[in-house]
């Protein structure tokens, strides 16, 4: 199984996004504080659930907002198990969640064209 993690460094708003952090985990202030300054991973979702990583892309898309420096991580999609992740860019993770609409539409497409030779 795919997963994605973030990791997340504010510049200025570091109240705002911790208060979101807080939010989207249910860790306390204290434990992100933590995970903040030990450059922790923090909302690690399976990346092949639509609704997961479209939560993810909101937590990101506010965080940029918010001028904070956002790492974004695809896990070992292989199960190799070379590394646990690597970095990758927004641009690849937008692909990553309309590739997987897409598939999720063909899925969709496929099971109503079985439903109808029922």
């Amino acid at each position: 199984m795919s997963e994605m993690a973030i990791q997340p460094s504010f510049n200025g708003s570091f109240k705002e996004g911790t208060v979101l952090l807080k939010k989207h985990t249910g860790l306390s202030m204290t434990d992100i504080k933590n995970k903040i300054a030990a450059k922790d991973f923090f909302a690690e979702t399976n990346a092949n659930d639509i609704d997961n990583m479209e939560e993810l892309k909101v937590l990101v898309d506010y965080f940029l907002k918010l001028d904070a420096d956002v790492n974004i991580f695809d896990s070992d999609i292989y199960g190799e198990r070379v590394f646990k992740y690597q970095e990758v860019s927004y641009d690849e993770f937008i692909h990553t969640i309309d590739r997987l609409k897409e598939v999720m539409e063909e899925l969709h497409d496929v099971n109503n064209a079985l439903s109808d030779e029922d």
